[in-house]
């Protein structure tokens, strides 16, 4: 497929949504991936000066408010959110958000109700998943000395416990800056280390206000309950007076304030909620209110306040006014951030040159002057049509809807927003707790996953039952099956990892999903650590069902009682969304991966392809329709169509690169011997060649990558045994060859090729130097650096052979603590000898990283890299060339015209597998390094790994197996293509079959291996495998997306044969560039 066919057909289909206008509660607590950040910038600058104001020392003696009027639709959740995200990546405060509702008689309640609700969901979702109460808890902790090593242990006696925590808050009240924070509090938020779930839901109603039992307050040492009506607003101003002190703000976001009816008489309601958000303000040192109103009932509202309210309001800083108006330029850039969304999520390249395709460039100039929400509604319209009719509608914009059409979406927004408000004012005032019993929770989770089905839009239904203890799911359309265990043991004697392996024993085919109302212990010693890792690298899930989950579930069974009889509920339930927008929820039944379900009858093609009519036909007048990933034809292979998008700047090889050729397999195995094709780009989803010794899967795969060359294309073979080597020997090039095709081919890849023979771990070859940690990650953002450093401290892990036991995980974290450490705070490059100074003097910074590790671990650490470092010179090769993309590639300096590099990687010399783990590691992540600053849309080189089961395995977890499966996921849209032959299909990991889009299968005899293929067989619609035990040399079936093509392959020019030691060495030295002669001296 053609990039523009690529990317329309994903624009065509409805899997996933991108322009919906409306931004719900639950979207607060996730990152927005459509945010622009050039919308409102104004406003962005004044809250980040704000809150850099707030946590700068010595901060702010009192609270800010910030008032934000707009217009309907101009985007005011949606910079709420921004806020949230910014506060939280950036770890400066922690954010509570609420919609202001007219019903309640208690302010402070409904504020605090809705802060801990906040408080309760995960801090940061992609870099730290705790709550934002652990948070604050790991921060509290952190100020508590000898004490925290101790209250954090997981063995530690009950009764130990209290007095622990009444030790440690007691000895925090004695610092200075602690001294004025209420004591109990303290003590609350320090319970919350103990992984237990019966004292985590005592410590939140203790928190909420509420009341406790005798016994509730036993397990708290004796906490007494606050629950008289002041003390819900005390409760906010402590946890703002809390984060203060701990160098963090308090942020209050306050939003939708126009549900204040001005003409319900609520004005004495409404000075109610505002004087308490000034008192709030007024008592919590660094605190930042932001309030987001409607211009116009700001106006109307305004009048009902004191002129002293109004001040502290508006003047400090000063009211923003926000935009409504968008210019083209913005509607263009919320339009492209939306579309490149989309085209990650369905595998399109996404084109920085046509931002915004297939939406016509010129046509936003018309949408400027509208409201985000417009622009929005204006594509999500215009891609509706398009969808329907499988085809681009003639003209961007389309018309208005009709004023009738207007006015029925009018009204239905008035009643969703009717019951949005009554749904918020239920679920902030109803108190009843879920229940803390196991059978009884079980309970209510049966309830809500069957509820879940009214709220999903992909058209999926859940059956759910009871069995014994557990919960089972069966999911249609589909055959997932879920095993659902609660599992809230405590930590000590095995109790929670002895519950998670018996729900992954107990599962028996179904996907394990085990189920915690606390958090999972994050001490990498426990063994329930270790019990969840095999879970969930088995393919299981886990997910955590926090209080305010709990709550909402128990609040919205009672409130469907109420209201569901409403004609609009059910429309409600779907654009609300108020269980399946829950966390847990979501982890539980995958519902972020889930895709729409197909309506009956609806035209699908326009998911995979477009109508002829609807694209211009290339230079040879064929439309890329018309081409399919396998073709078949009688005449010789034609130049395609569907790579004529022109390649950027940066991904042009030296050599004479031609427009891609569709490359030949071979043929048909039927009657007809028709010739079975393979476009080029089709290789950028990556292949798999599949077959026991002597099937003939290396030679197919040699077969497509001369092709290749022979149109530029680069490759690089890692080569384990020795038998890729023979293009560097000149017996290849001289002996005669009978077959009249393979000559030829011969003869023209003699012609092109530039060969490069490396031998890393040998001085007598051609060696290359690798450094331990990739050049270049401090530049990197911080997710991608933290990856980059935790991929180079496993594969140093595995080159010290630390394996699974606790200590040997205490010493990969504290491994990648000292790499990312050393990368922020120095800009040398990370050596071992480097690293072993750094973290044998134990500099204090790195100390401070590695928290509650054993300072113990540091001097073992540095002597097992010390002990390294003499071990492996020969490994690192650090007199040799430099690993370097464009040297392997045949680029840049190391290019050479007319010609194309095949550079074969031999790892014989190497070492052990732990040595040849490394080097691949740290060249996979030199390679994805590599592709971000290099992306192109089409194919520009292939890397073929032989034996690849090595780097990755089914069951094992080696230094390779993330940076190989980061880089399948990264190559697809970066125009790299993966080639991973194996004659060991049964120690194949195939859960990375979804990324991988042609599989070519060979003779497998195996039964072992055969059931061990089903998972990606089982795609196929044709049942073949009674087939491959009995298949020839050379003959493979051909599977791509279900479709089934059985294919007798042709040879590559190259007969593979194991070339010996000294000869690798030989050609290897052959192939290294001359060195400068030696200078004498007189």
């Amino acid at each position: 497929m053609q990039q523009n066919d690529l990317r329309l057909a994903s624009f065509l289909s409805d899997r996933t949504e991108v322009f919906h206008s409306i931004q719900h509660r639950h979207e607060i607590w996730r990152e927005d991936p459509f945010d622009v950040e050039t919308v409102h910038q104004e406003a962005r600058a004044t809250f980040e000066r704000m809150l850099l104001r707030a946590t700068t020392p010595p901060g702010l003696d009192s609270g800010r408010i910030l008032l934000l009027l707009g217009d309907s639709g101009c985007g005011k959740t949606h910079l709420l959110r921004a806020f949230r995200t910014l506060a939280h990546e950036r770890s400066l405060g922690f954010v509570g958000y609420m919609q202001m509702t007219t019903s309640t008689s208690n302010y402070g309640r409904y504020v605090l109700s809705n802060l801990i609700d906040s408080l309760d969901q995960p801090y940061h979702e992609s870099t730290e998943a705790k709550s934002g109460l652990r948070k604050l808890s790991d921060l509290l902790l952190a100020q508590c000395g000898k004490v925290a090593a101790l209250l954090a242990d997981p063995d530690q006696d009950a009764d130990e416990i209290i007095h622990l925590v009444e030790t440690a808050a007691d000895d925090l009240q004695k610092q200075e800056r602690f001294k004025k924070l209420d004591l109990d509090l303290l003590r609350a938020l320090l319970f919350l280390q103990r992984e237990d779930t019966r004292i985590r839901s005592r410590v939140l109603k203790y928190l909420r206000c509420e009341d406790l039992s005798g016994n509730d307050r036993k397990v708290l040492g004796d906490l007494v309950p606050r629950i008289h009506d002041n003390h819900p607003q005390e409760m906010v101003e402590h946890l703002g007076q809390l984060a203060a002190v701990l160098g963090h703000s308090l942020v209050l976001c306050v939003d939708q304030l126009e549900g204040f009816d001005i003409e319900a008489a609520n004005a004495q309601a409404f000075r109610r909620a505002m004087h308490m958000l000034c008192d709030f303000a007024e008592r919590a040192p660094s605190s930042v209110i932001v309030i987001s109103c409607l211009h116009t009932f700001w106006t109307g509202l305004r009048g009902q306040l004191t002129q002293s309210l109004l001040d502290r309001i508006e003047r400090d800083p000063d009211t923003l006014k926000l935009e409504n108006h968008r210019t083209a330029e913005e509607a263009r850039l919320i339009t492209e951030r939306r579309l490149e969304h989309l085209y990650t999520v369905e595998d399109a390249p996404f084109d920085p040159a046509e931002p915004t395709y297939p939406f016509p460039h010129e046509g936003f100039e018309k949408l400027a002057g509208l409201s985000t929400r417009e622009v929005l509604d204006t594509c999500r319209r215009w891609r509706e049509q398009a969808s329907r009719e499988g085809a681009l509608p003639s003209q961007f914009p389309l018309g208005l809807p009709s004023p009738q059409k207007q006015l029925s979406t009018h009204d239905q927004g008035q009643k969703t927003l009717e019951l949005d408000q009554l749904w918020n004012d239920f679920r902030s005032t109803n108190s009843t707790p879920p229940p803390e019993e196991d059978p009884e929770l079980a309970e209510l989770l049966v309830w809500a996953l069957r509820a879940s089905a009214d709220e999903v839009d992909t058209g999926h239904r859940f059956e759910v039952r009871r069995v014994e203890e557990a919960i089972q799911v069966d999911v249609s359309p589909g055959d997932e099956k879920l095993h659902l265990v609660l599992c809230n043991r405590s930590t000590r004697g095995g109790g929670l990892a002895n519950q998670i392996d018996q729900a992954r024993k107990e599962a028996k085919g179904r996907t394990a999903v085990v189920i915690r109302t606390s958090e999972y212990p994050s001490n990498p010693r426990a063994t329930a650590a270790v019990s969840l890792g095999k879970l969930i690298g088995r393919g299981g899930r886990r997910a955590v069902l926090e209080d305010s989950d709990g709550r909402a579930i128990v609040s919205l069974r009672e409130f469907r009682k109420h209201h569901e009889s409403r004609p609009d509920f059910a429309a409600w339930l779907r654009s609300a969304k108020p269980i399946t927008q829950l966390k847990p929820v979501r982890d539980i039944l995958a519902l972020d991966n889930a895709q729409t379900k197909t309506a009956p009858g609806k035209n699908t093609d326009a998911s995979r392809t477009v109508k002829d009519s609807q694209r211009p036909p290339d230079k040879q007048g064929v439309t890329a329709a018309q081409q399919s990933l396998f073709q078949t034809k009688t005449d010789p292979p034609t130049q395609s169509t569907l790579s004529q998008g022109k390649p950027q700047e940066t991904t042009k090889t030296p050599s004479q690169r031609t427009s891609s050729v569709s490359v030949r397999i071979g043929e048909q195995d039927s009657l007809l011997r028709e010739p079975v094709l393979l476009n080029p780009n089709e290789l950028t989803q990556h292949a798999a060649f599949l077959g026991g010794p002597g099937s003939g899967k290396t030679t197919l795969a040699l077969n497509l990558i001369e092709q290749l060359l022979l149109q530029g294309i680069p490759a690089i073979l890692v080569d384990r045994k020795g038998d890729l080597a023979g293009y560097a020997s000149e017996d290849f090039w001289n002996r005669p060859i009978e077959d009249a095709r393979r000559r030829e081919r011969r003869d023209q890849l003699r012609e092109r090729l530039d060969v490069a023979l490396f031998t890393p771990g040998h001085p007598n070859g051609r060696p290359l130097a690798i450094p331990i940690v990739p050049d270049g990650l401090n530049a990197l953002p911080e997710f991608d650096r933290q990856q980059g450093t935790r991929h180079a401290a496993e594969a140093l892990a595995g080159m010290l052979d630390y394996r699974t036991s606790a200590r040997d995980k205490s010493c990969r974290t504290l491994l990648t603590q000292a790499i990312d450490q050393f990368i922020q705070l120095s800009s040398e490059d990370v050596t071992l000898p480097r690293l072993v100074r750094f973290i044998g003097d134990m500099d204090p910074r790195l100390v401070n990283a590695a928290g509650r590790l054993d300072t113990k671990l540091f001097g073992k650490v540095a002597d097992d890299l010390d002990r390294l470092n003499l071990d492996a010179q020969l490994l690192l090769g650090r007199d040799a060339e430099k690993l370097d993309m464009d040297l392997l590639l045949g680029r840049g300096a190391h290019a050479i015209p007319g010609k194309t590099r095949l550079s074969i990687l031999s790892t014989k010399f190497l070492g052990d597998n732990n040595n040849v783990l490394f080097w691949v590691s740290q060249l996979l992540i030199d390679v994805t390094r590599w592709l971000s600053r290099n992306p192109c849309p089409t194919l520009q080189a292939v890397l073929m790994f032989d034996e690849a089961d090595m780097y990755l395995p089914a069951m094992r977890q080696p230094s390779t197996k993330q940076p190989m499966e980061n880089l399948i996921k990264r190559a697809r849209s970066a125009g790299l293509g993966l080639m991973l032959a194996t004659q060991s299909p049964g120690d194949f990991d195939y859960k990375c079959r979804d990324n991988i889009r042609s599989w070519f299968i060979g003779r497998v005899k195996e039964r072992t291996s055969l059931e061990k293929m089903k998972p990606m067989l089982s795609e196929a619609k044709v049942d073949f495998t009674s087939k491959i035990p009995n298949q020839g040399t050379g003959e493979f079936h051909a599977v791509r997306s279900g479709k089934v093509e059985r294919v007798k392959t042709e040879p590559s020019a190259l007969a593979t044969e194991q070339l010996s030691d000294d000869e690798l060495l030989r050609l290897a030295a052959r192939s290294a560039p001359a060195k400068p002669a030696a200078q004498t001296g007189s």
